[in-house]
């Protein structure tokens, strides 16, 4: 795959690249990710709540991980590290209601392997840089569920109605789409705000370590924490659940990483993930009870679900899934998350050198296979993507509006990680008005910045009131 090769610096402290071997433990403090703005304006009332839109699904079959070009980077991605907290249960504050599905948080533990597994505390996790995860496609051609519009919702002093919001950098945004206000969001790795008052005002979102274990990990009572003193915030966390329970059990690596004696994701990955799948629903459920009961269910909270769920589908597995059970067991994880969390919000994960011909259909045949009604969002993660240019990456075909156009949902967009692991350092392409402006146009309704400068509050204060209302607030 590509942009897992690579990966974050959460701090000096708290985070440590996963080099090369299969053992490590991963416990720290970055996601990726964004969130875009929710439902529709809402009217009446002191507390108004709306409504959300949920688009329709879209249609194809497959994508290729890797594309079919030689020129997509290399390497695998670096998980962002889980710190463990207090158990403080956060606020249960905010929008209740959710479009098209929802979203959850989960936790990290220890996983094997890889280069997305970081250390805890300073121990590196082993298993090295993940490669290209280029792999033959399988075929599919299930329809796409069609996205559902909520109305209604409820509200204090009055009812409100969903419908289109106007957006701009002032306004209310209704129940259910997930975020305080309708606007473009900001967000950051929660560890780099937690002692920056000023960059914290600025924050729409916050992001955790990705989510590896069997969610009894540190993870949830550290979001608890940082959610009950972030209000106004939502947390947005990576679940890369079955990747990290199948790595740390069977020794496996990230795809094309040498060294561990399970060999690695791409051949074995979907092989173990069925042997596997009832652990790993389980850990699923583990992680929504955990959130509900220090997090409350009604405060909005997104999942990024699985990124590289398609190297599972490639020919060079052992025993791999056709991209309907690709599909089907994707919406398995969902329910699994909502048992406890049933306001939850869900986002799948965008490769841009999906097949048929390195993205040069924009997921059309992927997304397909899935109910796109479960799902808010689509996502980036790692690997950088392009905030001046139509195409997410420059090497691969898929494009920010044709993403958009073929899921009918609004895009979180990251900006990635270093080599190995190391911080790829601001990126202030990112904070240009027109570029941002451009990738609105585009769908885009949120940024996550991994490594931000530490004035990065002053420049979205300075910014904001420049960039595009949102269209629709999702």
């Amino acid at each position: 795959m590509q942009h897992r090769s690579l990966g974050i610096r959460l701090s000096a402290t708290i985070f440590c690249l996963a080099a090369a071997g299969c053992a490590g433990t991963s416990n720290g403090d970055v996601s990726t990710g964004g969130s875009p703005a929710g439902g529709a304006s809402a009217t009446g009332g002191s507390t108004s709540s709306g409504g959300s839109i949920g688009t329709g699904g879209a249609s194809g079959g497959t994508k290729t991980e890797g594309g079919t070009t030689a020129s997509a980077p290399s390497g695998g991605t670096s998980e962002p590290a889980n710190t463990g907290g207090a158990n403080t249960g956060g606020t249960t504050t905010l929008m209740t209601t959710a479009a098209g599905g929802s979203g959850g948080a989960a936790s990290s533990s220890s996983a094997l392997g890889g280069s997305r597994d970081a250390g805890v505390g300073g121990r590196s996790a082993s298993g090295g840089s993940s490669g290209n995860r280029d792999a033959g496609s399988t075929g599919g051609t299930a329809a796409g569920g069609a996205g559902g519009k909520a109305t209604g919702g409820s509200g204090t002093g009055g009812g409100a109605t969903g419908g289109s919001a106007t957006g701009g950098s002032g306004s209310v945004s209704p129940a259910g789409s997930g975020f305080n206000q309708c606007r473009f969001h900001f967000g950051s790795i929660v560890d780099k705000e937690r002692n920056n008052a000023a960059m914290a005002a600025q924050l729409d979102f916050f992001t955790s370590g990705w989510l590896l274990g069997s969610g009894t990990d540190g993870v949830v009572s550290s979001v608890c924490t940082d959610a009950k003193k972030f209000t106004t915030q939502t947390p947005v966390l990576v679940a890369y659940i079955t990747a990290g329970n199948i790595k740390r059990d069977h020794s496996l690596c990230d795809c094309n990483v040498s060294g561990c004696s399970g060999g690695d994701l791409c051949k074995y990955g979907a092989q173990y993930a069925t042997a596997d799948w009832a652990k790993i629903t389980g850990a699923y459920k583990s992680y929504s009870q955990g959130f509900a009961n220090c997090f409350g269910t009604t405060r909005p909270i997104i999942f990024e679900m699985e990124p590289d769920w398609y190297q599972y589908t490639g020919l060079g597995q052992t025993q791999p899934w056709t991209t309907q059970q690709a599909g089907q067991k994707m919406a398995e994880l969902v329910a699994a998350m909502k048992t406890s969390l049933p306001n939850a919000r869900f986002s799948l994960d965008a490769s841009p050198w999906v097949g048929p011909n390195n993205g040069s259909d924009n997921g059309k045949q992927w997304y397909s296979n899935f109910d796109m009604s479960l799902y808010n969002f689509v996502n980036t993660s790692g690997g950088g993507t392009n905030a001046n240019t139509a195409k997410i990456r420059s090497s691969n075909g898929m494009t920010w509006a044709g993403l958009h156009q073929v899921t009918g949902k609004p895009i979180l967009a990251d900006t990635g990680y270093g080599a190995n692991g190391g911080s790829a350092g601001p990126d202030t392409v990112w904070d240009v008005v027109a570029n941002i402006n451009a990738r609105i146009a585009d769908g885009v309704v949120s940024i996550s910045q991994y490594n931000p400068n530490s004035d990065w509050g002053t420049t979205i204060s300075g910014i904001r009131d420049q960039l595009t209302a949102l269209p629709t607030c999702p």
